[in-house]
């Protein structure tokens, strides 16, 4: 039996409970369960959103430092001014029409005015947008449509680089950057500042947190004040959050380290804002702000490792580095954990149920890169106990220990489903228990390895690229009669883009394809290398096989590409 899979050790122990459904015994069965009803419980009725949050704060400790925006001089504010500049943006919304429940966009980067319009966007009861800075104009158009949103606040340059954005009916763009007409400063200054938030029901929708569906086209999943509230409960817990956290917040708000910003505040520590990302900058902010902990996806841990000076000791204050988005190469994990003196925290879980359904604790980092468990390296860590984790065949039936399945889970952040798509949310959620169309192992000791996804999809430096995406935009190239798109390890990537075609014809220059890649697909979308085959492996039925292609091409090149 597998004992740590909280389903099969639930079902094995409860087959042994006399309880008649009260959950009186001390058995572990009855023990869990009154747990799990405590945190259901904790988790429904009247909400503190986020922006209660800071009000809360400010009142607690109004000049301690809450926000410092990096690359400006003049970038900071304490919580009382945080809380200012927020309620003075909830007013502008206010003042522009914005409803409870209405949908605020925000494409910007990590800065004051992005907190400042995601937590008063929050504050007047509407219902977040945040957009990825790194996408395209198609994905934007599809965005704001599909959530029917009312506001979008952005910046000149994108309006620049994307006009069509403001031309788009039924959307008002407020610029967040210049201070004449249709600027959020005009907006403050015509607007009253919101004296609280407004109150909403932990079962509200806080946010449309844009992700790809089956097919690759961008599908928004429901996050409510609840699911919010408890990712920020579990960061606290599981990373050791204290009420001196100085957070260095690199990666995109908008995505994971957005995920810091709330327990940051609800412990009243510093968040560092980075509008970009920099390996050799954020090794100095490191030590010289007294950083505490960050957000990084392995590709981001890899570009610092690489960028560290020599003899490079990390500094005492730093208790964590937390990473998650994708899988980390084993020779990374062993490398941070030496020279980061074992401060490294995973956790394994999807935008559907944001951030944690496992753990890979610091001790088990540890253990992975010096003790004799190095298979750890490629575990996704142990089931939180507030988590159920289920491995199951086809047909829904749990597997034998060490089998691979797909995963299921059921986590107090789970989302509400996906926005306006009732079918997809049928199938992803049943009784609670959320399908991750990812499959995975779990072994004798309660350690989740994923094995494979099931849609194809690969994972590069933390971003999603569906295959099919990027194989409709090569099959549309002059000079390419069939393709295929796989997922290659790579050191720095966690996943490398690589292109699989073959020609008709004489093959054309790689530039020349990647060339006509990089005009209908975002940066990271474009495959990172070309190979040219006579035909593509199929089955019976037609389909590409893709593992087949994985393994040749790993045995042909002997080595990751770089």
């Amino acid at each position: 039996m597998c004992t740590s899979t909280n389903q099969s050790k639930r079902a094995f122990v409860r087959a042994r409970c006399s309880s008649k459904g009260d959950y009186t015994n001390d058995c572990l069965f009855c023990r869990w369960r009154r747990r799990a009803t405590r945190m259901s419980e904790s988790y429904t009725g009247a909400a503190s959103t986020t922006a209660d949050v800071l009000w809360a704060a400010a009142d607690s400790h109004p000049d301690r430092m809450c926000v410092t925006e990096l690359d400006r001089a003049d970038g900071a504010l304490s919580y009382d001014g945080m809380r200012r500049r927020t309620a003075a943006t909830a007013g502008a919304l206010r003042g522009l029409g914005v409803e409870p429940g209405d949908r605020v966009a925000v494409l910007l980067p990590n800065s004051i005015e992005y907190v400042a319009t995601w937590l008063g966007a929050m504050a007047c009861g509407s219902v977040v947008v945040p957009l990825n800075v790194r996408l395209l104009r198609d994905d934007y158009l599809h965005m704001l449509s599909d959530s029917g949103s009312r506001i979008l606040v952005t910046e000149g340059a994108f309006l620049e680089r994307f006009p069509e954005l403001g031309r788009l009916p039924d959307l008002r763009v407020v610029r967040a950057d210049g201070t004449g007409p249709g600027s959020l400063v005009a907006a403050r200054s015509a607007g009253t500042p919101l004296d609280r938030p407004v109150p909403r029901n932990g079962d509200d929708v806080a946010s449309l947190m844009y992700t790809s569906g089956t097919t690759g086209l961008p599908k928004a999943v429901m996050l409510t004040h609840d699911s919010w509230r408890s990712v920020a409960d579990t960061a606290i817990r599981v990373l050791g959050f204290g009420t001196d956290e100085v957070t260095l917040h690199v990666a995109p708000l908008t995505h994971g380290a957005g995920f810091l910003l709330p327990p940051t505040l609800m412990k009243g520590g510093h968040n560092l804002l980075a509008r970009s990302y920099d390996a050799a900058r954020t090794a100095s902010l490191l030590t010289s702000r007294g950083v505490t902990g960050m957000f990084m996806v392995p590709s981001m841990i890899r570009m610092l490792l690489d960028a560290l000076p020599p003899g490079y000791v990390a500094p005492a204050t730093l208790r964590r580095i937390y990473y998650a988005g994708s899988p980390i190469e084993p020779a990374t994990l062993r490398e941070a954990t030496e020279v980061f003196d074992g401060r490294l925290v995973q956790s394994f879980a999807q935008m559907e149920s944001p951030m944690f359904f496992t753990v890979l604790d610091q001790e088990d980092h540890v253990r992975a890169a010096r003790g004799p468990r190095a298979h750890l390296a490629r575990s996704a860590g142990r089931v939180l106990p507030e988590v159920g984790l289920a491995v199951v065949d086809a047909a829904g039936v749990p597997v034998p220990c060490g089998q691979p399945g797909e995963i299921l889970a059921k986590a107090p952040q789970t989302m509400a489903g996906y926005w306006n798509r009732p079918q997809e949310t049928a199938e992803a959620l049943t009784d609670g228990w959320l399908r991750t169309g990812d499959v995975g192992r779990l072994d004798e000791d309660g350690y989740l390895f994923l094995v494979d996804r099931k849609k194809d999809m690969i994972v590069t430096g933390g971003s999603n690229v569906y295959a099919r995406e990027v194989e409709q935009v090569l099959l549309g190239l002059p000079g390419v009669r069939d393709a295929a798109v796989i997922g290659l390890p790579h050191r720095i990537w966690g996943e490398a883009v690589t292109a699989v075609l073959v020609p008709d014809g004489p093959p054309p220059p790689d530039e020349e394809i990647l060339r006509g890649c990089r005009s209908a697909l975002a940066g990271y979308r474009v495959p990172k290398r070309v190979v040219w085959m006579d035909e593509l492996p199929r089955n019976a039925y037609g389909k590409v096989l893709k593992r087949r292609l994985r393994e040749r091409l790993s045995v042909t090149s002997g080595t990751a590409p770089q």
